[in-house]
């Protein structure tokens, strides 16, 4: 479960508007954590969209397991950079609304205890159920809507630079979070993670997707075997991980170079 297919998929907002997307094509297999890499602007979010279900393709097809996307589904959490948790609701209340539409015919007993324990997985404490999101830093936040995620137990993940705005040791502890969330997976989950930092494609993924400037396409498609994963300590020491990472910002920056030499 978990199979994504994309078959020249194109998309604009408007029909016979500006072109975001051109003719991707690709296959994501069950169980990869794949990271869409590329410049602002360039369609990342827009392709995460799609495969939510949030925005329809303008051409091509979009299937998961076979079946064409038809709209949102709770079988593809989604965990965005502005936390998506209602402000009015409790963290705990905010993955019970997530929980109780996931699995409508389990008692409120059991759904609190899915909750309470993903929330202590995320390392939050027992009082943090209680709390407004207002009451929460930005990491606890993050947190809360990795754990919303995560409890509604989808074989997709989408996550949309959801470090973006916080801190570096805070981002670092999430990352290992998602990670070490991912890695204790039977199966392990589909996780697409959107990001413009290089070093956080690599630390994360085992397969790397670099999108072109607009109308985008893959430029660029990087499988990292396990074995050669770098660790947070080896990322800026290892050659051969400091090859990899050149060669990726090699591909972003002829790209770039590319478009402004065409004054597109």
């Amino acid at each position: 479960m978990g199979d994504i297919t994309i078959k020249d998929l194109s998309f604009s907002y408007e029909e016979g508007g500006k072109i975001i997307l051109e003719d991707i094509h690709t296959r994501i297999r069950a169980g990869e954590f794949v990271c869409v890499l590329g410049q602002s602007g360039c369609g990342k979010s827009t392709l995460l969209r799609l495969i939510a279900g949030l925005e329809k393709p303008s051409a091509g097809e979009l299937s998961i397991d076979g079946e064409t996307i038809d709209g949102a589904s709770l079988r593809r959490g989604v965990v965005f950079q502005d936390y998506g948790l209602f402000p009015w609701m409790t963290a705990g209340e905010n993955i019970m609304l997530a929980l109780k539409q996931r699995f409508p015919d389990r008692r409120k007993e059991e759904l609190k205890k899915i909750a309470s324990d993903m929330l202590g997985r995320v390392g939050l404490e027992e009082n943090v159920y209680g709390k407004l999101p207002k009451e929460l830093s930005g990491g606890m936040k993050q947190r809360c809507a990795i754990a919303q995620a995560f409890s509604i137990d989808p074989p997709i993940l989408l996550m949309d630079e959801p470090f973006g705005a916080l801190d570096a040791v805070t981002r670092a502890r999430l990352q290992d979070l998602i990670l070490e969330l991912w890695a204790q997976g039977e199966p392990k989950k589909t996780v697409l993670f959107v990001t413009h930092d290089v070093d956080e494609a690599m630390l994360l993924a085992n397969r790397i997707l670099v999108l072109g400037q607009s109308p985008s396409n893959i430029i660029y498609d990087c499988v990292i075997p396990e074995e050669k994963r770098p660790t947070r300590a080896a990322q800026f020491e290892d050659p051969e991980v400091l090859k990899m990472r050149t060669e990726l910002i090699r591909q972003i920056n002829m790209d770039v170079a590319d478009h402004v030499e065409k004054g597109i």
